[in-house]
């Protein structure tokens, strides 16, 4: 954001400064759908939790399995 210039007066906001722009601008955001909240599966959102549950499943299995065979 730039500072203010000299010749503004103090109270002068500068964000809105054209009356059309800003009411096209709050009717394209009124008019845009809302957004979609995140899919939630069985694993959650994480993309690779099925990975990392096999993989504590196939540790597991090994820490039952291996004291057995020793």
């Amino acid at each position: 954001m730039k500072p203010p210039q000299k010749d503004d007066p103090p109270n002068n906001d500068g964000r809105v400064t054209d009356l059309r722009r800003y009411k096209k601008a709050r009717e394209q955001a009124r008019r845009a759908p809302p957004p979609r909240p995140p899919s939630q599966g069985f694993l959650g959102s994480r993309p690779n939790a099925g990975v990392i549950l096999l993989l504590v499943a196939v540790v597991m299995l090994a820490l039952w399995v291996l004291p057995t065979l020793l």
